[in-house]
């Protein structure tokens, strides 16, 4: 799935910048030496980074009890 229309970043290639140590959708730009352009995709990019971390990508109340 494409998480970044504007640089072609796909949900694989945001889990492998994780896997190789990216924490935060910052340093995954960095690992692709891109920058954000429009910033819609930066959610859907957090939301992955937490997941490749262990947590659900969700915020405070998520049901499944995993804390981020």
């Amino acid at each position: 799935m494409y998480v970044c229309l504007c640089h072609g970043f796909t949900d694989r290639q945001v889990r492998s910048a994780v896997a190789e140590g990216a924490g935060n959708p910052s340093q995954v730009f960095r690992q692709f030496n891109a920058k954000p352009q429009c910033g819609k995709c930066v959610s859907t990019m957090r939301e992955l980074v937490d997941e490749s971390k262990g947590g659900c990508g969700k915020t405070a109340g998520c049901p499944c009890g995993k804390r981020n």
